[in-house]
């Protein structure tokens, strides 16, 4: 009996140590430590094409609209392990069509005084929002002007910034990426409204493609959005993405209920510049 229970305490170290690996391995999630200084700066250009119909009964309402938008996110105080961003627009252009007439804005010239959609997108121009992040570049507050109209940002097709409570910014991956990460690894990211899979595609020693797909479920709008991320491994910096979404609902305009369905390709780039 004593030799069958030394037998088996040899036969079982390997395994005992295989799993407590495992365990450790998935408590440890290779997360990533940003150490932000003062002064870094950070641009962004993020390029959307889309199209909506919206619809109720007989009646239709194509929207087609382009934008491009540079934003600079710039750190403005570091406090331990807290860091707070400026983010803000530097520059617009963008196209609407709908209901048969045409509105063209550039941020750079000067805008109609005679309509509303100019002078509320110029307003956007220099408008901050504060931030602040942790080292994992996970939102920890929120303060957005009052001039960054959410629903005006939607009708002229420009893409919001998603700031949310614990969700990294939006240019940076937290998650270590590099060569010792090998192509077909995935993960699952759950939240009570979405659900996002994330597969590496290709990996060098400067940087890693990492593709996903996404549902969002909204209070009016759902979402798929299928995508592909280029990450600096160094920085964590995305320096490229692209996205192909498609979203289905619903849209109260003016009172009225329309049913909406809207596709949108986007595509970014982003660079250090401090």
């Amino acid at each position: 009996m004593k030799k069958l229970i030394t037998n088996l305490k040899y036969s079982l170290v390997p395994v005992l140590l295989l799993l407590a690996i495992c365990c450790n391995a998935q408590e440890t999630t290779p997360y990533r430590e940003f150490n932000f200084k003062k002064g870094d700066e950070y641009q962004r250009l993020v390029a959307v094409k889309s199209n909506c119909i919206l619809q109720r009964g007989n009646q239709k309402i194509n929207i087609s609209t382009y934008s491009a938008v540079t934003k600079t996110y710039k750190v403005n105080d570091v406090n331990g392990k807290k860091y707070q961003f400026n983010i803000s627009i530097n520059k617009i252009l963008d196209t609407v069509n709908a209901l048969g007439q045409k509105v063209v804005f550039n941020s750079e010239n000067t805008p109609d005084p005679n309509s509303d959609i100019q002078m509320n997108l110029l307003h956007l121009i220099g408008q901050a929002a504060v931030v602040s992040v942790n080292d994992r570049s996970e939102v920890l507050t929120i303060h957005k002007p009052s001039r960054l109209d959410d629903t005006l940002l939607s009708f002229t097709g420009i893409q919001p910034e998603m700031f949310a409570t614990g969700k990294a910014l939006e240019i940076f991956s937290n998650r270590v990426t590099g060569p010792f990460i090998k192509p077909g690894y995935t993960w699952t990211n759950h939240t009570p409204s979405t659900e996002t899979t994330y597969t590496v595609k290709a990996v060098n020693g400067l940087t890693t493609t990492i593709t996903y797909n996404s549902s969002i479920l909204g209070a009016d709008v759902n979402s798929r959005i299928n995508g592909a991320l280029l990450i600096e491994n160094e920085s964590g910096l995305i320096l490229k993405k692209a996205t192909q979404s498609v979203s289905t609902g619903y849209k109260i305009v003016n009172g009225i209920v329309y049913t909406t369905t809207r596709r949108s390709a986007t595509s970014e780039i982003c660079k250090k510049v401090n």
